[in-house]
């Protein structure tokens, strides 16, 4: 009998949510015999473009994101970008405008930074995403022996979306994602975001 599941995109911001979908890859990969079904798709932004060569161990080897569910928004040069367009960019305060450097090694914890890379590659994200959906929406999913789409009534696809409040990249890109999906899917699919504290705040939580 084919296993049953929901079409699940997971997309991941900067560098915590780049290590959170590998994690969940891996455990896809781990848990479908090696391979990720067919109807469930990742995709990872990043201003740093060294975190695509990461890797994670699974018993079937390592587990790493395809060229195809990669979407690097690295800028090599941010600071002409600005100069050449700060009426359009009048959102962005001055005292910011120095911490503008190369964003291609992430965005130095600066959500400013982050936000100014969305902007740069929007058509870039547009295009990822839009190839990410029609690859878990594929009709090749259909003719699939070993997985079925769940079809409950009322059902819709899920995006899932990981970042950290507390860095550059994941936090400066979160709600402009978050538009530009709705946008792109309308009210066709449930978006789900997960925004990761670091462990010394859950440490003052319990203390507390």
């Amino acid at each position: 009998m084919a296993t049953k599941l929901r079409r699940c995109l997971y997309i991941g911001l900067g560098g915590t949510g780049m290590n959170a979908i590998l994690q969940t890859k891996k455990m896809f990969v781990e848990n479908y015999n090696g391979e990720v079904p067919p109807m469930i798709g990742f995709l990872g932004l990043d201003t740093d473009g060294g975190v695509y060569d990461k890797k994670v161990d699974s018993k079937y080897g390592p587990v790493s994101l395809l060229k195809s569910e990669q979407c690097s928004i690295s800028v090599k040069n941010p600071k002409d970008y600005y100069l050449n367009n700060k009426e359009e960019l009048s959102w962005l305060p001055d005292e910011n405008s120095d911490m503008i450097t190369t964003l291609d090694k992430g965005a130095g914890q600066v959500r400013t930074n982050g936000r100014l890379a969305f902007i740069i590659n929007k058509v870039n994200i547009e295009h990822s995403i839009q190839s990410a959906l029609s690859k878990i929406r594929s009709k090749d999913i259909n003719d699939n022996e070993d997985y079925e789409l769940l079809d409950e009534s009322g059902s819709k696809d899920e995006i899932h979306i990981v970042f950290s409040l507390c860095g550059g990249t994941g936090s400066g890109t979160f709600l402009d994602v978050s538009y530009l999906l709705r946008h792109l899917c309308g009210r066709e699919v449930n978006i789900t975001g997960y925004a990761v504290l670091p462990n010394v705040f859950n440490e003052m939580v319990k203390s507390g």
